[in-house]
């Protein structure tokens, strides 16, 4: 499954907001949960922020650990900044659930 995030929120090139996430992390959540791997597409976007993050996987890395993300979540068209933070998230989040 591919979640072109841009369209999941709204068409904006920032994602700001925690509740622009939740369907994003829901829908991370129902594929994860069967065992599909999905890529999160970036296209588009200049950045998000902390919080925006962590609704997307930070909550997932507390429930589920960091094995969950590392091995079924993928990243296309992330800016090296959007990698930067939700690296932090996760790691952040694993010293959360340890």
């Amino acid at each position: 499954m591919v979640i072109n995030v841009k369209n999941e929120i709204g068409g904006f090139d920032y994602a700001g907001s925690r509740d622009s996430g939740v369907k994003i992390r829901e829908a991370l959540k129902t594929n994860l949960e069967k065992g599909d791997k999905v890529t999160l597409d970036f296209v588009g976007m200049t950045g998000v922020s902390h919080s925006f993050a962590d609704e997307i996987v930070g909550i997932l890395v507390r429930a589920y650990g960091v094995d969950i993300i590392k091995n079924k979540l993928m990243l296309n068209n992330a800016t090296a900044e959007i990698k930067s933070l939700l690296n932090l998230v996760i790691r952040e989040s694993r010293k959360i659930s340890a």
